[in-house]
């Protein structure tokens, strides 16, 4: 309570307020006067248009049927009554043409005789009648003659006369089912004139009352059926609102008269045409009223979807002997919109008014409060850092003036700290810093110059950063010594009270100012030391001010500086650890980048440095690139950002080798996986020549003949020996396995040895798993001595699967299994000595590369990391490796790694299993890769006539390989 009774408000916003509340409050009581006015006058309105419409549609049934009677008793005594021939009917066709056409209402003309004939003249108004009827295009009248034919069948002649009632076409004669004799108004009609029952005509499918008398003789009907369309045009007339609605119903809730005649007319269950109900028109608020409400003459007011209506049932006649009401109902707020027009025009006039007097009074309250309300804009303008709009308010009031003057003040000291702030906070670079907040700090304190300190690496010593000067001369800090805080005097103190202090520098000072003295060629100096203080409270250096003069800050504009200052510092130290930090992490992530390279180069000696030089290559081509005026590289520039990103990607290129089993890498043999296999066949063939030996001795032992014995010894001797020399040569990959070698291979498997220990047992259980595959043989067993079993067979996890649309585009041809390490399935493998399964499992090191890089949590510029490490094994033609791009997919970074991978390994002397390339040989090798499209045509162009390829050489390759080339050689010619 006693904030709300203490609260105040601007005067000018006080009385602005009070004005306007007062008219708008005045306005708005008007405006609701007026509108319930206007809606009383609204409503009794449309009471009078539901009346008017009642007594037109009364006076539309009267001047329709009275008419019609009267013409229908003439017609009873004429003579058509009995006429028996077509052409008798038709020579009254002028007198039924008449009466039509003078009773629009009257759609035809129609007589029945005692013996089933029939005779109807029908007025052709209608588009939908002439092509119900198919009648031609001057055809106005349709007469149809219906009579018994000779052959007791009933069958309508029709005929169709234009305006002058001439017959312009005639159609044949067809049977006919229709009797007028059992029609209701045959049945009905008496010696008065009378009418049906509302109903749908048979012919026409219109709504109407067939009027009937009969004529004087005996047995002949006179008949016309009169259509209630005049009463829907009636309906329409009174649209009162968009959302108004009107309908003609029986007190059973059967429509006659609707707005859209097309709904009145609805199929029923049996497919056949009825008349539609209050509930079937496709109105909601007809089908609301057929549920809710009794069919009498009454006043409606209900309400529909949360809104009100209004309207009224009305009786209008018993045409027929039926009650027909006239229902008509309509939205209020609809009808009341004039009224809410009315009323919103007079708010409107209420808010111009009161605008046109809101100057004057604005006016008179600014005079008032002027001085506040300038000071309020400027304290708008500072919480939105808008530090460009000098405060010159002027006032008499003490008060005021003392505000604006604190307010100057204190957006000066504002904006001086926020441009301060984005120089520290924009600066990268930890020495470029120093400089910043030397230079700014010594600007703001008005100093001959500022000294930092900055804590060693072991939070020991203070070891001298930077010296600025006013006159902006270049000073060393090399010649100040390093100050251990416990061992010189004021800065212990310093630290341990964390406060600034002053110290005096002259001869008789410590030695570890004196320097100072002779930089800045003075006798005395003022130092204010101020400690730089972490995150932790933890001291990281010194923030020291020099001046000349020995008195130091003196003033109070000074004093208020170095106020400034010493809340400067703690955010100059917050800046200096956190670029120190960010350093420290930067060569964190770098150490273990080449840590992890290193590793991978450590991991086998097939790799050797790969990892180490590839970057250098990458490197050296970048630079060329950049430096480069050629085609396709002129708008070629890496930033700091690019060269740090592309730098990590070609340390990291092969990450993914990391995954690949060493024996798969190292693997030198093609039986060899953790150890050569070929060891085994060895020992199994050794059990073939022992065994031939003992078939040897047997023989000789049965009396066998010892030459014959020792030929045949020696031959298979000979045989076996030949035949596991072959083997081994096959093993170890050197030559294209041809068919032949195949063939003879299959057949040296064909030899069989026998095991007579269990090779199930002394096993790994994975092993063991497998063998449980096959059946387990009976000892002793018979096998071949190179054979494809199932526990050969290693299978592929389900994890190990790469689905289609994974999620890093890889387009892989994976094989069935993980590994196939059947004896003649390897030996058999066609070039080298990895299989499809091992060499996949090879390649794969790309894929993993891509996905352990991608799954980093990269900053922005280090994004493209992934794509181009990644890239490095694709081609120019999108058939490289793992992702099938194709040139125009990959980064230019990407396809220089290619290269660079490329002429690494061709020219790696560190490799056990191969002799490194001269620079010629490599170069020769590579050009015939750019004809096949495997590596960028340009990039290579600019490697050679760039020459990187012999800058790297005379770097990292040995004496020999620095062969002479001529690079002409080797460039494409268009």
């Amino acid at each position: 309570m006693s904030q709300k009774s203490n609260a105040r408000y601007p005067l000018q916003i006080t009385i602005s307020a009070l004005f306007i509340t007062l008219s708008l409050v005045l306005g708005a009581l008007l405006s609701i006067q007026n509108y319930n006015k206007t809606s009383d006058i609204l409503l009794t309105s449309a009471q009078q248009v539901y009346d008017q419409l009642t007594g037109e549609l009364i006076l539309d049934i009267k001047g329709t049927y009275t008419p019609l009677i009267g013409m229908l008793k003439l017609l009873a005594i004429s003579p058509v009554t009995s006429a028996s021939t077509l052409d008798q009917r038709l020579e009254h066709l002028q007198s039924f043409s008449s009466v039509l056409d003078n009773n629009p209402a009257a759609a035809n003309l129609q007589i029945a005789y005692p013996n089933g004939d029939y005779f109807i003249v029908r007025h052709l108004r209608s588009r939908e009648l002439r092509d119900r009827f198919k009648a031609p295009g001057m055809a106005v009248f349709m007469a149809d003659n219906i009579v018994m034919n000779n052959l007791g069948k009933r069958e309508i002649s029709r005929l169709f006369f234009n305006e002058q009632l001439d017959i312009i076409a005639r159609e044949p004669a067809t049977h006919t089912d229709y009797d007028p004799r059992f029609r209701p108004w045959y049945l009905e009609a008496g010696t008065e004139a009378s009418a049906t029952k509302p109903y749908l005509f048979y012919f026409t499918r219109q709504v109407g009352i067939t009027a009937k008398i009969k004529a004087n003789k005996p047995g002949v009907v006179i008949a016309t059926d009169i259509t209630l369309e005049n009463l829907t045009d009636t309906i329409n007339k009174y649209q009162i609102t968009p959302s108004s609605e009107a309908v003609l119903i029986s007190a059973d809730g059967q429509t006659f008269a609707y707005r859209d005649p097309q709904k009145i007319i609805i199929t029923s269950n049996n497919d056949e045409l009825e008349l539609a109900s209050l509930g079937e028109l496709g109105s909601d608020v007809l089908a609301y009223l057929n549920k809710n409400i009794e069919t009498r003459q009454q006043d409606l007011d209900f309400t529909f979807n949360g809104e009100p209506w209004t309207g009224t049932a009305r009786i209008i006649g018993k045409p027929g002997g039926v009650d027909l009401y006239a229902l008509m109902v309509s939205p209020v707020d609809e009808l009341l919109s004039e009224a809410a027009e009315i009323r919103t025009q007079s708010f409107i006039v209420t808010v111009i008014i009161v605008l046109l007097f809101v100057p004057l009074i604005w006016y008179i309250s600014k005079r008032i409060s002027s001085s506040l309300f300038r000071l309020a804009e400027t304290a708008s303008s500072i919480t939105q850092f808008e530090f460009d709009t000098p405060i010159n308010t002027r006032s008499h009031i003490k008060e005021v003036h003392e505000l604006s003057v604190a307010m100057d003040l204190m957006q000066s000291t504002i904006n001086k700290f926020i441009k301060l702030i984005n120089s520290l906070a924009g600066e990268q670079d930890l020495d470029a810093l120093l400089h910043s907040i030397s230079n700014e700090t010594m600007l703001i304190s008005d100093a001959d110059g500022v000294l930092t300190y900055l804590m060693d690496e072991d939070d020991y010593a203070l070891k001298p950063g930077v010296i600025c000067s006013r006159d902006n001369s270049q000073l060393d800090s090399k010649i100040l010594p390093t100050l251990i805080p416990q061992e010189t005097e004021g800065v212990a103190e310093l630290f341990s009270s964390n406060r600034s202090n002053i110290l005096h520098i002259d001869n008789s000072s410590n030695e570890a100012f004196k320097p100072l003295l002779s930089l800045f060629n003075t006798n005395h100096l003022t130092m204010v030391a101020l400690p730089l203080t972490n995150r932790n409270y933890e001291h990281i250096g010194l923030l020291c001010l020099l001046f000349k003069r020995a008195e130091g800050l003196t003033t109070e504009s000074e004093q208020t500086s170095l106020s400034f200052i010493k809340a400067l510092s703690g955010f100059a130290a917050v800046s200096l650890e956190s670029r120190q930090l960010l350093h420290m992490q930067e060569a964190l992530l770098n150490a273990f980048i080449k840590l992890i390279a290193g590793a991978i180069d450590a991991k086998s000696p097939y790799t050797g440095g790969h990892c180490q030089r590839v970057p250098a290559i990458t490197k050296m081509l970048a630079q060329a690139a950049c430096d480069s005026q050629a085609d396709g590289f002129v708008d070629f520039k890496l930033s700091e950002k690019e060269w740090e990103a592309l730098e990590i990607a070609s340390w990291l290129h092969d990450c993914g080798k990391v995954t690949t089993p060493e024996y798969v890498v190292d693997k030198a043999t093609k039986l060899e996986t953790i150890y050569d296999r070929i060891h085994e066949v060895r020992m199994r063939f050794e059990v073939l020549k022992r065994d031939a030996e003992t078939h040897y001795w047997k023989q000789i032992a049965e009396g066998g003949n010892k030459t014959a014995l020792d030929k045949e010894l020696s031959s298979r001797l000979r045989q076996l020996d030949g035949d596991f020399a072959f083997i081994a040569e096959c093993n170890e990959g050197g030559e294209f396995m041809s068919e032949d070698k195949i063939n003879r291979l299959n057949e040296i498997a064909k030899q069989t040895w026998v095991r007579t220990l269990d090779d199930s047992i002394g096993i790994s259980w994975e092993e063991a798993r497998r063998k449980n595959r096959s059946a387990k043989q009976a000892l002793p067993a018979v096998e071949n001595v190179l054979s494809d079993k199932p526990e050969h067979i290693i299978e592929r996890d389900e994890h190990e699967h790469m689905p289609e649309d994974n999620p890093w585009g890889f387009k892989l041809d994976v094989p069935e299994h993980k590994y196939n390490r059947g004896e003649l399935y390897n030996l058999s493998v066609g070039r080298g000595t990895l299989s499809a399964e091992e060499r996949y499992k090879i390649n794969d090191h790309m894929t993993q590369t891509i996905i352990m890089l991608e799954k980093l949590p990269y900053p922005r510029h280090l994004r493209d990391v992934p794509g181009i490490a990644g890239g490095h094994h694709e081609t120019m033609d999108g058939k490289g490796y793992p992702r099938k791009l194709n040139r125009d997919d990959m980064s230019l970074t990407a396809r220089m790694m290619a290269i660079a991978d490329i002429f690494e390994a061709l020219t790696a002397s560190d490799r056990p299993y191969k002799k490194a390339k001269t620079l010629s040989e490599a170069i020769r090798i590579m050009s015939f890769m750019r004809n096949d499209n495997h590596i960028d045509a340009d990039l290579f162009e600019l490697f050679l006539t760039s020459g990187v390829y012999r800058q790297y050489g005379e770097q990292f390759l040995e004496p020999e390989q620095l062969d002479e080339l001529d690079i002409n050689e080797f460039i494409k010619k268009e």
